[in-house]
């Protein structure tokens, strides 16, 4: 018997386990990555067969239609490219290694590998990557019965001891204590365990072992937390790529998306640089006078002081990756403990990211402007996982984060008082009502929490009677980032 889908949620803790544990450990993450490794590679394949058969290229180049889809799917599914058909492929190289890893832990890695290779099918990915020796990886089950499991405060993975065998060698039994004053982790671990997934990191040049459990049902409520139960005070944002505008009833803000994730460019630019140097001078014959990298299949040795800046570069990322999931955290709180209506515009950060594909030129100066766009502040402020957190969030509720449509609305040159649209450039911060000037953002922000239930249109008699808080509430953040703002935020008052 199934059972029914759950709601979910997941509680992370470090593994201390003596070192006879650790070199158990190792040697199943090992053969996982290569498990990974051979179902990416007969996934690649299948992918290629795929796109080669005349009859999926005809197809491709027909208008799209239910049956066109079915037929693509039939010609998939002829190749096994299917997520069933690389857990049949990894069936055997399994069973070889059946006492380290069981057959649902290679199902999950066979899924994930297919699941990469299938965004690169549809285009969603331009390649993929192998699974090095160093690289961060981990192993999950499908369920909490068999294999690696959790039991009464410890993780178990494979066979029972016996009488017989009483030290099996592929036996692992790791503790799991949280600390005694930690109210949440223990209240989590009153819950029904669906499955367990561990982890391997590399923190500060030394390898360290986390289990997760993911759990049944919602999260305990952690105190001191506040929290706005009332589902209809309405939260209106705008999320930039580096800001966030928020507007409520009671409070009108303009933050800067995570601002602790000012690591130091300067450093990981000379860090860059120096491992560019060595990289060129120990692979001269991979670069063109001119100092280009040649085209085709080119081998590359690399020093051990490239190692140990590559090593640097990628604990400087995991910092800065911590300290900006932390304060989305953070600022989700703060959004939530205001209403829970929130109000948002449907936003594909991933096409800002792209470069702007048409040459254009200064006004000013005449010189061609550059065709980046916002890929560095992305990458940076991480915008749409902010989302992901408020919405992941609000359905530990059970509410729904309300999308605004965007083009229907056109918050950014939309004008209530006038009932009219007026388009304006980038540069352009402000919105001129004549005796006073609003702020761009918040001013939107404002608007997109005051449309109507279908979520397609403003609504202008609620803007007309809130309009007078709202003003007070701007002006005063206004003055408040003038004395307190950050040279981001001054940037988009100026």
């Amino acid at each position: 018997m199934t059972r029914k889908h759950t709601p979910s949620y997941t509680i992370e803790f470090p593994l201390h386990i003596p070192l006879w544990q650790q070199h158990r450990l190792e040697k199943k993450f090992n053969i996982a990555r290569m498990l990974y490794n051979a179902c990416l590679g007969e996934a690649l394949k299948r992918h290629k067969t795929v796109k080669s058969d005349k009859r999926y290229r005809a197809l491709l180049n027909e208008p799209k239609s239910k049956e066109r889809q079915k037929k693509l799917a039939d010609i998939r599914l002829e190749y096994g490219f299917s997520a069933y058909g690389i857990h049949h492929f990894i069936k055997k190289a399994q069973h070889k290694f059946k006492e380290h890893i069981g057959s649902l832990e290679a199902q999950k890695l066979a899924t994930r590998a297919f699941q990469t290779v299938e965004k690169l099918h549809f285009g969603k990915a331009k390649k993929v990557h192998f699974k090095h020796a160093n690289d961060d990886i981990s192993i999950e089950n499908k369920s909490n019965q068999t294999g690696l499991r959790y039991r009464e405060g410890e993780i178990l993975w494979g066979d029972k001891p016996t009488k017989r065998i009483p030290k099996p060698k592929n036996w692992l039994c790791m503790p799991v204590s949280p600390k005694d004053d930690d109210e949440y982790a223990h209240l989590a671990l009153k819950d029904r365990t669906k499955y367990v997934r561990i982890l391997k990191r590399e923190i500060r040049g030394k390898t360290r072992y986390f289990v997760q459990l993911i759990q049944e049902g919602y999260p305990p409520a952690k105190r001191n937390r506040k929290v706005a139960n009332d589902e209809t005070k309405r939260i209106g944002l705008d999320i930039g790529t580096s800001t966030i505008a928020i507007s409520s009833d009671n409070q009108v803000e303009l933050r800067e998306l995570a601002p602790a994730c000012h690591h130091d460019e300067k450093e990981l630019r000379r860090i860059q640089r120096k491992m560019d140097r060595s990289k060129r001078s120990t692979n001269p014959n991979n670069f063109h006078e001119n100092g280009t990298i040649k085209k085709g299949r080119l081998t590359w040795n690399y020093s051990k002081r490239y190692e140990r800046l590559r090593e640097k570069q990628k604990e400087h990322y995991r910092k800065a990756a911590g300290r900006r999931k932390m304060s989305h955290e953070k600022l989700a709180n703060d959004i939530l403990s205001l209403g829970s209506d929130i109000r948002v515009e449907t936003m594909r950060f991933q096409s800002l990211q792209k470069r702007a594909k048409n040459t254009t030129r200064n006004n000013t100066n005449g010189k061609i402007n550059q065709k980046k766009r916002f890929g560095k502040s992305i990458a940076k402020r991480a915008p749409a996982m902010l989302l992901t957190i408020i919405e992941r969030k609000l359905n530990y509720r059970k509410i729904e984060m309300k999308k605004v449509d965007t083009y229907a609305i056109k918050a950014s040159q939309f004008n209530h008082v006038t009932g009219k649209y007026e388009k304006k450039q980038l540069s352009e911060r402000w919105n001129d009502f004549g005796e006073f000037r609003i702020q761009r953002d918040l001013y939107s922000a404002f608007l997109i929490a005051n449309t109507n239930e279908t979520l397609d249109a403003v609504d202008i008699d609620l803007c007309h009677a809130k309009w007078n808080r709202f003003i007070e509430l701007h002006h005063s953040e206004i003055e408040r980032l003038k004395q307190k703002g950050s040279k981001t935020i001054l940037s988009f008052i100026a």
